[in-house]
């Protein structure tokens, strides 16, 4: 399963997701055919679902291996949290999202969790302008 569909299953289909995002449901699928996902919608998908911008995009974002892994119940010891319940409230997460991870498995690289291992986090560079026109463009009466 790729990262796309995890994100629309922890969304509740791609309906939900689109609706989360302010997107036609048409967008989403069109992502899912190309496989796909605009690097702009990364991190509102990250923050809807809890699936890291690290795996929807890592050409952007640098892939999630690249981050030292760490499982949900070395978190959780690491802590000293006895639930997921417990976990998600630290995180800020719904307890639904967290219960998906596997305990076993690596948690997502999610700024939240990255926060609290001490990982420098990401800064995300404004998107370059390449209309060349962009500085000229003045009030309709001087049209």
């Amino acid at each position: 399963m790729d990262a796309l569909d995890k994100a629309v299953k922890a969304a509740g289909g791609v309906t939900s997701l689109a609706i989360a995002l302010g997107v036609r449901q048409s967008a989403v699928s069109n992502w899912k055919s190309r496989c796909r996902i605009p690097a702009a919608h990364a991190l509102g998908i990250e923050r809807a679902t809890g699936v890291s911008r690290h795996e929807l995009c890592p050409e952007i974002f640098g892939a999630a291996a690249d981050l030292a892994p760490v499982t949900k119940q070395q978190l959780l010891d690491r802590l000293g949290l006895a639930s997921d319940a417990h976990l998600a409230k630290v995180l800020g997460l719904s307890a639904e999202q967290v219960a998906l991870w596997p305990v076993g498995g690596a948690v997502p690289a999610l700024p939240q969790v990255l926060r609290l291992l001490g990982v420098a986090q990401q800064t995300v560079a404004a998107p370059i302008n390449d209309d060349p026109d962009a500085d000229r463009i003045g009030p309709v009466d001087t049209a």
